[in-house]
């Protein structure tokens, strides 16, 4: 027998011809055997000798293993010519085969799948591949190959490359592909054959595609096989795995398989379903033609990045989608998480509460994105409840031609999430728990001591050796050091937060109903103590499927109670002083710590830890019950209607009361004002309903795609605010004890009603899978304007597959250029600002002229305001070559938003100072970038090394402005403090305007400023200041590489930024601006000027502060690069683990991972002022239990 072997990235692939070659006998010497094999492309010839002959000579005439020679000489020669007559009948033909086998094959394609590309060489060699028992590993991945005259075996053995198979040639032009025994794995995998047939005609599906899956909607699958000619099939299987089959224009089938099975029948149905889609939340679009510019992430992989937030990791797969760091809210589990896509699209920020993430309060984050869950728009609190295992994909929309079918809100982006659906086959029961711990991090903190702290007020001159008082006063703080006093205060409200997370999911069904019910509770107490987030949920899902009626359904009840800390803001405890001792002798919290005289004047220094033993509430809790209903009737085999329905009720709470007793209360004298309550409490209702129509249709090379949709929704909220003083007993912890209510605009409440109706139509055409185009339009009609007219929004956008040229195929794995225009727009505002409104907020008393209570009208509306309209340029290319293994994608935009929303003065007259109009222009333009690479990958010992790295460039500059924005700039430019936002035509929103500064002067000690014109001078003028650069770095991204060997993933995820400018808060503040009655940062005592002639970076002390105005010497480049995660896991089996079976876990994955390990920057300053930052350190578990 003749075994021939290709070498493929340095191992083997096994290629047998069906029957031996003869090979001429010299006189007297036995026929002999031969191997032939390929190593490094050079054949070599290795006869079997001594026993291996003999036992093979024997095993072929009967003789078992009787040595050869030991057959009787009658035998022998009977023996003989029985052998020789045998193999002289198989040698014609297994020559014959041989030849065939080298035949010449001359083929181009780009981007087919393997098991597709594999029919086509067998074709081109007038030949049918079969592959029999065994699952070829990326059956489904997208391939390239361009051959010209090379042999057969060689092409193949290219294509399949070091996966564990043998390729034997039977007969005439029959290539069978099986399993190679010498890799057999120990695995218990059943034997799966069958038939995949058109179920309305009963013909047989060739080139069919059948993927194995882990049954749980995880695992899309990566092995599988190809149906043959007659449309069967032969796999093996493990048990409790599924087999997903699927052919283009027909429903995919999943089945689980828990038997052998010899006859499996598999009927696909007619669809119009396409093969490998985009979700856009609305319509699923095919990926080959879809011209909209997007990125998808599995849930998986977000989870190894950043198990808690899965948000958080989209960074790592798109450049374009930035998450803020809020250098106030550190790592507090309260705050509320804010994300940009391509810069900012509107004017300034404002803050939110509770109340508005709840309520979904969209004009008070007017650069956020949109959030689809399940086709459905969803407040960003949905996302950051949902429990990060249901996720199943996020994929991220960003030009117009992706976004357009969104109309009014789909100028910030669109981040579109698709939940996990019930998986098939029997009965399952799986576990998911992550368990977090969360260590401060306060490497930027670099406070002083109490021995550094007390001589460093010594050297400033601080005491006054002739002054009794002054040398009393620091005798008694020296006495404290001596002591060994040295209080680290920043460690006093801190702890390591352990959180745990825990969600168990059943589910089942048959091939007509499935169903899964999951159920998660998380807590996640935070590092400062005593705050907390804890959320738990339900969630069922189920869906119907029989003939051409399709029904899903979902039911989801999510609950979250939080507690803010009662130990204060964070940056109390870095300005104490650590020779203060918090505790009095009985070891109770002292009140007040000190009356510090240090600087000239009396300042009372109160003990922030005594305030946490009062019983301070401060508390938010909220609770959202969503249901949905999906509906989809096939009409015709290319015609589809759908319908969603969706309803959503949320009830959101605060209350915060802080006793009497409260240092905040100190300096007051009358105990009816002493003790406050603050409590809000709102609700919101929303529903909506789409009916969608699809229809598709193919003629010949030409696919025409239309789809239309009828939107209808209305949301309600309403929520109120209301705050009193005067608790003068602790225990008095309720809103209806209060004394007094307060009459400020604290005490407001709100009722909105809005509704909206739109339509939605798109037209899509592709020819010959080479060149697509589509166009999109959308209009809307909102109660939220006075005018109630649509307002169309649309994009154009084209797509040239050029890998699919004829003259360009198999060269390039991939090559796709594509270009997209379209105006889309936002409604990102109060609709006061368009509606004729009246508040009640003030009204807590009665009229000043006259005691009635009443409404007011809370400003000016503008019956002519209507949408801000985001005018996007996009042109995308993807490249792709060493066979998919490298693949670039370059996209380059340019968005302006027009009639942008802002103020605009009035004349006094009108008892307004402003009112909003349509009167801004903003551009944002840039690119984005990404590089993905797979460095080694070896089939057959499953080990694969991937490397990604992504980049993203973004400018904006302000086109037009308002007068109002004008004269706010003025005020905001006299301001002497941390440079504040300046809006300027024809200049950036992120820049920095300040005045230059030439450092400190070695005569003076005083720091020289340079004006507009060049000339020196020690005058800070606000008049002065200029652009000096800008706080967006010139590029920012993320570089990641992952390792998988077998079932064990190692990751690791950096993030950088390069080119920004950032005013260094902690140089101005610690060091010369302090109150040195506070602490200061360790640098305020070093490079200080003292004397005339010193050269130093630093202004002289001052005893309250040198009050240092905004310069340039305080403005730092912003480069960093940071180690953001790395994680480790592996998936244990119960075949491979006994203990596992006997417990009847089928599989156990465990995946530790830790995020926020280290940065590298030349900066240093305080992070995390109100609340700290935080390293976490996740240890993930999942169980799949038999």
């Amino acid at each position: 027998m003749t075994n021939v072997s290709t070498m493929n990235n340095g191992y083997p692939l096994r290629s047998v011809a069906s029957l031996s070659t003869l090979v001429p006998l010299k006189e007297g010497q036995c026929s002999q055997i031969v191997s032939t094999r390929y190593k490094a492309n050079q054949k070599e010839l290795s006869p079997f000798k001594g026993d291996e002959r003999n036992e093979a000579l024997a095993k072929w005439s009967g003789g078992g293993k009787t040595p050869y020679y030991k057959t009787p000489t009658i035998m022998k020669s009977f023996h003989k010519i029985l052998i020789a007559a045998v193999l002289l009948a198989w040698s014609v033909p297994t020559l014959a085969q041989t030849e065939w086998k080298d035949k010449p094959v001359t083929l181009r394609v780009s981007n087919q799948p393997l098991g597709k590309v594999l029919e086509m060489v067998a074709d081109a060699a007038g030949a049918k591949i079969t592959l029999q028992d065994v699952s070829l590993w990326n059956i489904n991945k997208p391939t390239s190959i361009a051959v010209k005259d090379k042999p057969l075996d060689k092409v193949l053995g290219e294509l399949i490359g070091n996966q564990n198979v043998v390729i034997r040639y039977e007969g005439e032009g029959q290539i069978i592909v099986e399993p190679d025994q010498q890799f057999a794995s120990d695995k218990v995998e059943l034997n799966v054959s069958g038939q995949v047939i058109d179920k309305a005609t009963g013909d047989p599906l060739i080139g069919a595609t059948v993927l194995i899956t882990d049954g749980t909607g995880k695992d899309k699958g990566a092995r599988g096989c190809i149906t043959d000619i007659d449309g069967k099939f032969s796999i093996r299987v493990g048990k409790k795995e599924s087999v997903s089959i699927s052919y283009i224009g027909y429903e995919a089938v999943s089945k689980q398989i828990t038997k052998e099975e010899h006859s499996l029948i598999i009927e696909l149905k007619p669809s119009i379903e396409l093969d490998d889609v985009v979700v856009t939340g609305i319509s699923r679009r095919n990926k080959n033609s879809f011209t909209g510019n997007y990125v998808e992430v599995k849930g998986d992989a977000l989870r190894k990045m950043s198990p808690t937030n899965i948000l958080k990791g989209l960074q790592f797969f798109d450049p374009s989608f930035k998450v803020i760091e809020n250098n106030k809210t550190g790592s507090d589990p309260n705050a509320e998480p804010d994300f940009q896509i391509r810069g900012d699209q509107s004017l300034g920020t404002k803050s939110m509460n509770s109340m508005d993430l709840m309520l979904d309060n969209v004009s008070s984050r007017p650069n956020t994105p949109l959030f689809v869950l399940d086709g459905f728009i969803v407040p960003m609190s949905r996302i950051l409840d949902l429990d990060p295992e249901r996720v199943e994909t996020i994929t991220i929309l960003k030009d117009a031609a992706a976004t357009s079918v969104y109309g009014s809100r789909a100028a910030n982006g669109v981040v579109v999430v698709e939940t996990k659906v019930a998986p098939d086959g029997d009965l399952s029961v799986s576990y998911n728990g992550t368990m977090t711990v969360q260590t401060p991090d306060l490497t930027d903190y670099n406070m002083m001591d109490a021995a550094t702290k007390l001589d460093t007020e010594w050297r400033a001159g601080l005491y006054n050796p002739a002054s009794a008082s002054d040398m009393n006063l620091y005798n008694r703080y020296r006495r404290n050091v001596l002591g060994g006093v040295d209080t680290y205060w920043l460690s006093k409200p801190l702890r390591t937060a352990f959180q745990h997370r825990h969600s168990a999911s059943v589910s089942g069904g048959t091939e007509v109903f499935r169903y899964s019910l999951d159920i998660n509770a998380a807590m996640q107490p935070g590092v400062m103590k005593e705050s907390a987030n804890n959320t738990k949920g339900v969630n069922f899902n189920m869906s119907y499927m029989k003939e051409k009626f399709i029904m899903r359904a979902n039911v989801s009840l999510n609950e979250s109670n939080s507690s803010n800390s009662p130990y204060g803001s964070f940056s109390q405890y870095t300005r104490l002083n650590p020779y203060y001792i918090p505790e009095d002798a009985n070891g109770n919290q002292q009140k007040v710590l000190d009356n510090n005289t240090v600087s000239g004047q009396s300042t009372v220094i109160t003990n922030p830890l005594y305030d946490a033993t009062l019983g301070i509430k401060d508390l938010n809790n909220s609770l959202n019950m969503t249901t949905s209903l999906n509906l989809e009737y096939m009409v015709l085999r290319n015609l589809r209607i759908t319908e969603q329905l969706s309803y959503t009720r949320g009830m959101a709470g605060t209350d915060k009361f802080l006793p009497a007793d409260h240092t905040s209360f100190e300096l007051e004298d009358d105990l009816t004002r002493k003790g406050s309550y603050f409590k809000s409490t709102g609700e919101m209702t929303s529903w909506s309903s789409n009916l969608g129509i699809n229809y598709n249709l193919v003629l010949g090379k030409h696919l025409f795609s239309t789809f239309a949709n009828w939107t209808i929704s209305e949301d309600r909220n309403d929520y109120v605010n209301l705050s009193a003083t005067g608790y003068p007993d602790a225990h008095m912890d309720d809103f209806i004890f209060g004394n007094k209510m307060e009459t400020n605009m604290s005490n407001i409440g709100s009722e909105n009603i809005s509704r909206s109706i739109g339509l939605i139509g798109q037209f899509s055409y592709s020819y010959d899978n080479r060149y697509s185009a589509d166009f999109n339009l959308s209009g809307e009609a909102s109660s939220r304007y006075a005018k109630h007219d649509l307002v169309p929004f649309w994009s154009v956008g084209g797509r040239w597959n050029a890998h699919n040229e004829k003259w360009l195929q198999g060269y390039l794995s991939n090559l796709v250029l594509r270009a997209s225009y379209g105006i889309t727009g936002e409604q990102n505002f109060s609709p006061a600002d368009a509606i004729e409104y009246y508040s009640f907020a003030g009204t807590m008393r009665p009229y000043q002229s006259f005691p009635v209570l009443g409404a007011l009208l809370s400003g000016l509306n503008n019956a002519e305001l209507g949408w801000a309209k985001t005018h996007n340029t996009s042109l995308s290319l993807d490249f792709g070559f060493w066979k998919n293994r490298i693949n670039t994608t370059f996209n380059y935009y340019n968005n302006i938003t027009k009639e942008l929303l802002t103020n605009y003065d009035l004349a006094p007259s009108t008892g307004f100072s402003s009112m909003v109009m349509n009167a801004g222009e903003l551009q944002n333009r840039g690119f984005d970038a990404s590089l993905n690479i797979i460095a080694m990958q070896n089939l057959r010992k499953e080990f694969f090394w991937t490397i990604n790295a992504n980049a993203n460039h973004n400018r904006n500059r302000i086109l037009k402005l308002s007068d109002y924005l004008k004269k706010v700039n003025e005020e905001q430019m006299k301001s002497p403090g941390a440079p504040l936002p300046q809006y300027r035509e024809g200049e950036s929103t992120t820049t920095l305007y300040v005045v230059r500064s030439l450092g400190v002067d070695p005569v003076t000690g005083k720091e020289v400023y340079l004006k507009r014109d060049g000339t020196k001078t020690f005058v800070w003028d606000a008049n002065d200041k200029v652009a000096v650069g800008e706080t967006t770095p010139t590029v920012s991204g993320t570089l990641s590489s992952s390792i998988n060997w077998k079932d064990l993933s190692c990751t690791l995820g950096f993030t950088y930024k390069y080119g920004g400018i950032v005013y260094n808060q902690t140089l101005a503040d610690k060091i010369e601006n302090q109150n040195v009655a506070y602490n200061l940062d360790n640098r305020a005592g070093q490079g200080r000027w003292e004397r005339p002639g010193d050269v130093t970076s630093y202004v002289g002390f001052s005893p309250t502060g040198a009050n240092t105005p905004a310069s340039t010497r305080f403005i730092m480049n912003d480069n960093e690069v940071r180690l953001a995660t790395m994680s480790v896991g592996y998936r244990f089996t119960g075949e491979d683990f006994k203990a596992l079976s006997k417990a009847s876990i089928d599989v156990l994955s465990l995946n530790f991972t830790t995020n926020d390990i280290a940065r590298l920057s030349r900066i240093r300053m305080e992070r995390g002022l109100d609340y700290p930052f935080a390293r976490s350190y996740t240890l993930s578990m999942s169980i799949m239990f038999r």
